[in-house]
């Protein structure tokens, strides 16, 4: 049994159709890449699996269960979680503070949710900035913290929206590793939007290419970067050439 499935998905923004009828799975365990260009749906098929944009058309099911019209706090209690490409935290609380939040969405204790948001930042290698506000970091720490909160909410399934956009080669590959260390050691399914091929490539089991709003392909990435379509909607012929 899939992990998630999501079966015809539509969504509509008055006139414009922002996904048309998009179908897949994403089995627990797996890394699955979602790519396409610029205003492809990217992000607005993420805000209708997690609950953010109710969808017009279609169904999403979390392990078993039909979570088409369930509230975000509903869906991220069943144990689906995201990020958003630009963090948006409390001024005035440090960055353990912020991870605690996530955490009290499984328990009413301060101790225990303070406990449990060290243990995340210990895991992912931040117990160093845990008593600075999020603001004073630099983008790609705030990045880092960003899924440390996600953390906070014990998900069976992330969802990584962009979360390299903006860094240098140098954070890209620290946070890739960061990812690697939530996947594989934390256990946790992910699902990611990436720009940054390399990464994409590096993570993800399959990919899923959107375009204009519409699936044009799905499997190995391997595969899926020598797809006429996904060169011509998206990598372009230099890319392919690259990487014959």
């Amino acid at each position: 049994m899939a992990l998630l499935e999501v079966t015809n998905l539509t969504k509509r923004f008055g006139g414009l159709t922002a996904n048309q009828s998009i179908s897949f799975q994403v089995s627990e365990g797996e890394m699955l890449g979602l790519i396409g260009p610029n205003g492809a749906g990217k992000t607005t098929l993420f805000n209708c699996i997690a609950g953010l944009h109710p969808i017009d058309e279609g169904t999403v099911r979390f392990n078993g269960a039909d979570i088409t019209r369930l509230s975000s706090h509903e869906i991220a209690r069943l144990g689906l979680a995201r990020t958003f490409q630009i963090m948006v935290a409390s001024g005035d609380l440090n960055v353990l503070e912020n991870i605690m939040v996530g955490c009290f969405m499984h328990t009413a204790s301060r101790m225990r949710a303070k406990a449990e948001a060290q243990r995340i930042l210990k895991e992912l290698e931040l117990s160093d900035l845990g008593g600075y506000l999020v603001s004073e970091l630099p983008v790609a720490a705030q990045k880092r913290v960003a899924m440390a909160t996600a953390l906070g909410t014990r998900p069976r399934l992330l969802l990584l929206d962009e979360v390299a956009a903006g860094l240098n080669p140098s954070e890209i590959e620290g946070i890739t590793a960061t990812i690697h260390r939530i996947h594989a050691q934390m256990g946790v399914t992910i699902m990611l939007i990436e720009h940054v091929m390399e990464m994409v490539m590096n993570l993800s089991q399959r990919v899923v290419v959107l375009d204009y709003g519409q699936k044009i392909a799905e499997g190995d990435p391997r595969f899926v970067v020598k797809d006429p379509n996904v060169i011509k909607a998206y990598l372009g012929e230099r890319y392919a050439k690259e990487h014959a």
